[in-house]
């Protein structure tokens, strides 16, 4: 009778570690959605190492003394919509109407 008990005992140990090696709180199942969220996230920081990386190349032309002017012109014109006075300038309205309904 003992033997019996005791077979009980360890199959339902048995079963409660493997449940919670599976499907527990730091279980199998846990660690594979953890892993497709890391992937993610190195997605994220990949992106905005690259991201960095060039806001720090910008950053290195526009220092004093190194001053790159086609730099400046570039964001002079798409940041404050600077034009030469003899350029012509085109507007697309579906762009334009586009843009103001946000």
């Amino acid at each position: 009778m003992t033997s019996r008990w005791a077979a009980g005992a360890m199959t339902l140990a048995t079963l409660y570690f493997a449940y919670h090696a599976l499907a527990g709180e730091q279980g199998l199942g846990k660690w594979t959605d953890m892993q497709a969220k890391l992937a993610d996230k190195e997605k994220v920081l990949a992106a905005l190492e690259a991201e960095n990386a060039a806001l720090q190349k910008d950053i290195a032309r526009l220092t004093p003394g190194q001053v790159d002017p086609d730099l400046i012109e570039v964001l002079a014109r798409r940041d404050l919509g600077f034009v030469y006075p003899d350029e012509l300038i085109l507007v697309d309205r579906a762009v334009s109407s586009a843009n103001t309904h946000r």
